[in-house]
């Protein structure tokens, strides 16, 4: 993947030995400014992902037309963020992303948008290494801090796409985003060894140049999983045959006033929603867990738990002890996704 219009290419073989069978698709940039979209569908590309975003101060300027024409030609497409972790925070790049173009809808045709998260291409002129000077630990709370962020703005997990190499490098090999789909970079006649936490990819990016404009992929499965992908109900890695697991949604609010009094009650209210054929309806009779970390602590504690009503709503009752950040998490089960909300942070005094 190519970052903007001033970065460099990714190292590395340019195509592949040959172009794989199956569901092609293609990523551009402001680099592929007039694609002809419906020439595109017409050589058999059926998806798309487009740049959107890089960092909170990079628009792709042909992004409407980009995204918009292949959507009016038959394809399922998606928007992608360029990530620059060293120069703000994961949920601040999230929140950019979606208020340029990168949001999703149900509607079967928008892919979830996608963190591309690699190298560094700047090093030459910002002086820091391939992981952008972070630890393994920094960067994989980076990610994460991503990925809630765009999961409570949009309800998906985003997709991830990066190469093995990178990965195991610089998030030190983290299994924490399996539940993530995966694009997988690797320019070569096979997808190779994945990165740690994914058993299964949902998008191999095997070329630099061939058949579409851009870079050329290869979904993993079929046209109706791509489907499911798309409408929250599959998370594109699923072999061929094997039952989806419904995405989920889970959201809260604190209704008391804040600074909450020491020893008050502080109540929970929320919802789980879960998307069936693309639109989204209560999850009913469904445990959640309310967790608290308190102020100055690394560690989440379980705080009670609640059971959803007939219209996906609970709500709990606490008692004030102190400051602190709080979180509702449900686990899923055989037919419906994990999913976690974001982060509120009560005063108390």
């Amino acid at each position: 993947m190519i970052a903007s219009a001033a970065s460099v290419a990714v190292p590395g073989p340019a195509l592949a030995a040959s172009a794989p069978t199956g569901l092609q698709g293609l990523d551009v940039s402001s680099y592929q400014p007039n694609v002809s979209w419906p020439s595109v569908y017409r050589a058999g590309g059926r998806f798309a992902y487009v740049k959107a975003t890089e960092s909170t101060t990079y628009r792709n300027p042909y992004f409407a037309a980009q995204y918009g024409g292949s959507r009016q030609a038959g394809l399922i497409r998606g928007a992608y963020h360029f990530a620059l972790p060293h120069k703000s925070s994961g949920a601040a790049q999230a929140e950019y992303f979606v208020r340029n173009g990168g949001g999703w809808t149900a509607d079967g045709w928008t892919l979830p948008g996608a963190l591309d998260i690699e190298f560094n291409p700047y090093s030459s002129s910002n002086g820091l290494n391939t992981c952008y000077g972070l630890s393994p630990a920094q960067m994989t709370a980076w990610i994460r801090d991503f990925s809630d962020r765009y999961l409570q703005l949009t309800g998906r997990r985003p997709t991830v796409y990066t190469n093995t190499h990178w990965w195991q490098t610089c998030t030190g090999g983290s299994a924490a985003f399996g539940d993530h789909p995966l694009w997988l970079a690797r320019y070569s006649s096979s997808v190779g060894t994945l990165p740690s936490g994914w058993t299964r990819h949902a998008i191999w990016q095997y070329a630099s140049s061939g058949t579409f404009p851009g870079d050329q992929n290869l979904f993993n499965g079929t046209y109706e999983q791509l489907k499911q992908l798309a409408t929250g109900q599959g998370g594109g890695s699923v072999p061929a045959g094997s039952t989806s697991k419904t995405a989920t949604r889970v959201s809260f609010v604190n209704t008391v006033r804040e600074p909450v009094r020491r020893g008050r009650s502080l109540k929970i209210v929320g919802t789980l929603s879960q998307y069936v054929s693309g639109t989204r309806k209560a999850a009913a009779g469904q445990r959640v867990t309310v967790r608290f970390k308190p102020r100055g602590s690394s560690a989440w504690k379980t705080a009670g738990t609640a059971t959803t009503a007939a219209n996906g709503t609970f709500r709990k009752t606490f008692k004030a002890s102190g400051d602190g950040s709080w979180q509702v998490v449900y686990a899923g089960d055989s037919r419906r996704l994990p999913t976690r909300s974001g982060v509120d942070y009560v005063d108390v005094r």
